[in-house]
């Protein structure tokens, strides 16, 4: 791989999927097969606002390089669209769809909700060349239960009770929908799943999915993700999660308590790939929120993919008394996007500039490249006393954005400010908070954290991915260069500072 150093497209992510053009949001379709992983995504090309989905296209070697394709299935009509679903290997031919000349690892069924007024259906496509032509089953619809709203569907292999699952949202009346098939064509009822939990306006995009443990990959746990818009409780949408048991008909949440995948605004409709290498659980989510997603700025696209994640599950302690199976978080590894270090671009000050008599500057750099992307790490210590610790994120022309940390002894918040006032944007909206906030609680004698900055996406992960943080802002007058680390009473540590850039095949 080769990396390129100044590319920046009207401020186009350098790490971050964004579609060639036109309006982008769920990720649909994740599967992994001949060592390309296929990206596939609700599109409209049409306009920069959400309407007229059909799907989109990538495929990556290494999760960081994306190729754009043409459309995988376009809608029918005008009148039809195609809405989110996903894609399963039928390696064995359980459709009874492919001939023997189609490899086994080509045998790609896309399972997508068909949309109409009034109406949605369940149905499939076939692809005899690995993912990139797709022909939809003569005999479609292969689920119908008569409903207007009954969507997204995911489907896995369970291998213990030998059929198909899938999930699929019953999104107003609040459950998911479990369907077992011999072959992905003639599907049967289940059972139906009602946790607890935020149920806001209706349940969208729900993820079935075996999470290997963080100390053992041949333990695994059963994860349900399920998406909610609008309703979240920091508003808009977002993604809530159960850890439970499934036995191939029901699933059974351990203890039914809301869990959230990404406590930021702007993480959604999270889905994981299917036949991902080693069994193990890589997803991703849509790095923005149906509150403002349709207004934020745009030119020849609109919103972006967060990066992809590696899944794990871990015992978190939530305080000195309990702790809770949870999902932990991590971001695929970025080495190879690293531009390497510019010692002459870093300055330690240790203190010796202050920002007024308490407030010690304790790092800065000013980036080399101007991508506007680029990751550090944070160890900051806990104390019993109020301190805090500030980040600040800004362009050549001063406009910034701020993370702060202020650390006591119950815990540690976090906090973005990415205002109107501080960023300079001219663009604004009523409910894109000027703050963003989350809490992570006193367990531990060090609070790691790990920021990656692309553009206009932050992604912060503390405590070992324990708690993630996805966030966008948009920055008037170029991206963002300069970092700068302050702290007032804090111990704390920088480390891990790189630039990162875009990558292009050798």
């Amino acid at each position: 791989m080769t990396v390129i150093a100044n590319r920046n497209e009207g401020q186009r992510p350098a790490l971050h999927f964004t579609p060639k053009i036109g309006f982008m949001n769920d990720p649909n379709g994740l599967v992994y097969s001949k060592g390309v992983w296929h990206l596939y995504y609700q599109l409209n090309d049409r306009n920069l606002v959400a309407g007229h989905p059909e799907w989109g296209h990538a495929t990556s070697t290494d999760l960081l390089t994306w190729k754009w394709h043409e459309k995988a299935i376009k809608a029918p009509s005008d009148h039809e669209s195609i809405f989110s679903g996903c894609c399963v290997v039928d390696c064995n031919n359980t459709s009874g769809e492919f001939d023997e000349s189609t490899g086994s690892d080509d045998r790609i069924v896309a399972i997508y909700t068909l949309h109409t007024q009034g109406h949605q259906t369940q149905d499939i496509a076939f692809s005899s060349d690995g993912g990139y032509i797709f022909t939809p089953y003569k005999h479609n619809p292969v689920l119908d239960i008569g409903w207007s709203d009954f969507r997204d569907p995911k489907v896995l292999w369970h291998a213990l009770s030998n059929q198909w699952v899938m999930v699929v949202a019953k999104c107003h009346q609040f459950k998911v929908g479990f369907y077992g098939s011999p072959d992905l064509v003639h599907w049967h009822h289940l059972s139906d799943f009602e946790g607890a939990g935020v149920r806001g306006y209706q349940y969208e995009m729900p993820n079935l999915v075996e999470v290997p443990f963080d100390d053992d990959n041949q333990r695994k746990k059963w994860v349900l993700f399920l998406s909610i818009g609008p309703g979240a409780p920091l508003g808009g949408s977002f993604t809530q999660y159960y850890v439970g048991e499934f036995d191939g008909t029901t699933f059974t949440s351990d203890d039914n308590y809301l869990r959230t995948a990404d406590l930021g605004k702007d993480w959604y409709a999270a889905q994981t790939w299917f036949n991902s290498p080693d069994g193990k659980a890589y997803g991703i989510g849509w790095a923005s929120n149906w509150q403002y997603c349709n207004r934020v700025p745009a030119e020849r696209y609109r919103s972006a993919m967060s990066l992809p994640r590696k899944f794990t599950v871990r015992e978190v302690p939530l305080n000195a008394n309990t702790k809770s199976l949870s999902l932990i978080s991590r971001p695929i590894d970025l080495s190879i996007a690293r531009l390497p270090s510019n010692d002459a671009a870093m300055v330690y000050t240790n203190g010796s500039a202050k920002i007024s008599p308490s407030i010690d500057v304790i790092y800065q750099r000013h980036m080399q490249g101007s991508t506007g992307a680029f990751e550090f790490k944070l160890n900051i210590k806990s104390v019993t006393s109020p301190a805090r610790v500030t980040v600040d994120i800004a362009n050549p022309s001063g406009r910034s954005v701020q993370l702060n940390f202020v650390v006591d002894d119950q815990g540690m918040f976090i906090s973005m400010d990415r205002g109107r006032i501080r960023t300079g944007s001219s663009w604004d909206h009523p409910l894109f908070d000027n703050k963003v906030c989350m809490w992570v609680p006193s367990t531990q004698s060090v609070y790691d954290v790990h920021v990656i900055i692309d553009v206009y996406v932050c992604e912060l992960f503390a405590i070992d991915g324990a708690y993630a943080f996805t966030n966008t802002f948009f920055l008037q007058d170029g991206v963002a260069s300069t970092l700068t680390v302050s702290q007032e009473v804090a111990d704390t540590e920088v480390f891990d500072v790189y630039e990162l850039c875009p990558l292009a095949s050798a």
